[in-house]
Parts: structure tokens; sequence; C-alpha cells
């Protein structure tokens, strides 16, 4: 029999310090930084690829979705939980489809909140909801906060949808 996970959630993003403490004291803890009151730039999370393994939420925020944002998230593939948002529409398609590509691999990922949607590009919200639910044997949840009413969501087996909902990202709620 598996044993719970231990989450510990935090209002801010700690320190490598921090972290090191947590695993010491609690070796099987996953941390969760998905529910901060802001979302956090990529290079202020830099210093927890290291620990990607143990990290089970994040809230970011993607300006470009250039390479220099997406290849430190290749160490957190062990997600349950992603809080994003969009904050340029000067983003170019290869760079989308990179953190597309990111995101399908995130094959763990339960929760995905939109915060601000892709401005870039039309059918952005499409695409990641598909590259989000597409893989995806088991139910996952994608909340919309912004005003996404007139984009067509894809009808995937495995996506539920929500709209204007702010749900608070954890273990104990999922």
């Amino acid at each position: 029999m598996e044993s719970p996970r231990k989450e510990v959630m935090f209002e801010y993003v700690p320190t490598a310090q921090e972290v090191e403490t947590l695993l010491q004291h609690t070796p099987d803890a996953k941390i969760n930084i998905a529910n901060t009151k802001q979302a956090c730039d990529i290079s202020q999370i830099k210093h927890l690829t290291h620990y990607g393994h143990c990290i089970n939420g994040i809230n970011i925020e993607i300006d470009l979705c250039d390479e220099s944002e997406i290849e430190p998230l290749w160490s957190f593939l062990e997600l349950d939980f992603l809080r994003i948002s969009f904050a340029s529409d000067e983003v170019l398609e290869d760079d989308f489809k990179g953190f597309l590509t990111w995101l399908e691999n995130a094959d763990k990922l339960e929760a995905l909140s939109v915060e601000m949607q892709p401005l870039h590009q039309e059918d952005g919200l499409q695409l990641l909801s598909i590259y989000f639910a597409a893989s995806k044997q088991f139910p996952v949840s994608l909340f919309l906060k912004t005003n996404a009413s007139t984009v067509t969501i894809p009808s995937l087996p495995s996506l539920q949808v929500f709209h204007h909902v702010n749900v608070e990202m954890s273990i104990s709620r999922f």
C-alpha cells in the first residue's frame, strides 16, 4: 500500500535552503507553490530545478515562451498542479509549441489553471487544453480564470473545464 504523500504548501517561493531543510526532516514531502499570491517569473524558481521531483505545484508567468523560460520547466515534470499566466502577445509559434511539448510531457499534471490566456494566437487556449488532456488516462481539470466564453474548448473524455473559478490547488482538493 502506498503511503499518503505529505504536501507542504508555501505562500511564497521557498529558498533552496528551506527546501533542503524540509527534505531532511520529511524526505517524501511534496512542495506546493501553486497557490502563491502572485505568479513568479521562471527565473524566480530556477534555484528549485534540482528539487523538481519534489515539487508538485507551481504558479508561473510566462512572457515569451522562449527557450530560456521553457528549459527550466523540464525539471518540473512531476507536477500535479500548474497555475499559469501568459504575459505577452508577442510569442512566436515555435516557442509556444515548445511549451506545449513540455505540457504534454508533464504527464502527472491533474489541474491546470490559466490565469491569463495566451494572447498571441486565437487557438492558444484550445491547443493548451488538447496538449494538457489528450494523453491523460485519468480525469484532469482545466480552470479558466479569464474571459474565455467565446473560445470553444474541445470535448475530451478526460477533460473537465471550469470557468471563472479560483480553486486551491492541493492534494486534499483533487
